[in-house]
C-alpha cells in the first residue's frame, strides 16, 4: 500500500502544470505559428515565451459554431480531453490553442480524444529541437568559395 502512495506522489510531483491564456495578445501570438486541423478541432502551437516547463493552453469557439450553450459545451469537452491527454503528449516549451469546430460539441468523446492526440503529435514535430553536438557548439560551415 505504501508503494502505491509513494508512486502516486512521485508521479504527481513530476506532473507539469497546465495554465490557460487570458489575454488576447497570447492567442494572436500563437495564431501566427503552426496549426493542425482535424475533423473535430483545430490546434495551433507556438514556442513558449516562458522559461519554465509549464504548459500554456487556450480554448476558443467562434460564434459560427452555435449559440453560447454549444460554444461552452465545446470548450468544456476540449478542456476535459486536454486534461487527460496533454501532460502525456505535450512538447516542452510549447503553447497550444485549441479551437472548437461545429462537430466538437456532439462527436464521440473517443474520436475527439484521438483527434487531439493526432494533432498534438503532428504539431510537435515542428517544435522538437534538433540534437546538438556533445560539445554544445553549432557545426561550422566548411564550404570554401
Amino acid at each position: 500500500m505504501q508503494e502505491v502512495v509513494k508512486n502516486f506522489l512521485l508521479n504527481f510531483t513530476q506532473m507539469v502544470k497546465i495554465f490557460t491564456f487570458k489575454k488576447r495578445k497570447d492567442f494572436l501570438r500563437v495564431a501566427k505559428s503552426a496549426y493542425v486541423a482535424t475533423h473535430n478541432m483545430v490546434l495551433q502551437a507556438a514556442p513558449s515565451l516562458s522559461i519554465t516547463d509549464d504548459i500554456m493552453v487556450g480554448y476558443t469557439a467562434t460564434k459560427k459554431i452555435g449559440n453560447a450553450v454549444i460554444r461552452n459545451k465545446s470548450k468544456r469537452r476540449l478542456r476535459a480531453v486536454v486534461r487527460e491527454v496533454l501532460s502525456k503528449y505535450a512538447a516542452p516549451h510549447t503553447d497550444y490553442v485549441f479551437i472548437a469546430r461545429n462537430s466538437t460539441s456532439y462527436c464521440n468523446y473517443q474520436e475527439l480524444k484521438s483527434d487531439t492526440v493526432y494533432a498534438i503529435k503532428k504539431i510537435n514535430k515542428n517544435f522538437i529541437a534538433a540534437p546538438t553536438p556533445a560539445n554544445g557548439k553549432e557545426p561550422k560551415n566548411e564550404s570554401h568559395a
